[in-house]
């Protein structure tokens, strides 16, 4: 009789972490999910305040070339790194649903891959994201 309730406890244990690790793994997606929903907004803000600028020297007859505008430069390549950090994000999610699960770490490292935390902190003090 005791063989039993140990085969039962074990498997239970086993099935309360899979668990555990399905639920970590998830969360993980969830995050990048909503940090990459974050990016999608920023680059919808960045698109606007190009399209105001790009309408402004257009109907106030500016004369030049508009790419050759330092705002519109700088808003153009903030587009540009904007729409590689959404690339990156896409990547994250696929690694993390085709990667095993990892083992309980600590939580600054199972939030992002140290490449990409670097870049998650440079461009928010940028003020690329927020």
């Amino acid at each position: 009789m005791p063989l039993n309730w140990e085969n039962i406890k074990k498997t239970m244990k086993d099935e309360l972490s899979d668990a555990a690790d399905t639920t970590r793994k998830y969360f993980k997606i969830g995050k990048v999910k909503f940090d990459k929903m974050n990016i999608n907004n920023s680059l919808n803000d960045t698109f606007r305040e190009l399209g105001i600028e790009v309408y402004n020297q257009i109907t106030e007859e500016i004369k030049g070339d508009i790419r050759q505008n330092p705002k519109v430069k700088s808003l153009i390549e903030k587009v540009s790194q904007l729409k590689q950090f959404i690339k990156d994000e896409e990547l994250e999610i696929k690694e993390i649903k085709k990667g095993s699960v990892p083992q309980a770490k600590t939580d600054e490292d199972t939030d992002n891959p140290p490449d990409v935390k670097a870049r998650k902190k440079v461009w928010s003090t940028q003020g690329i994201i927020q």
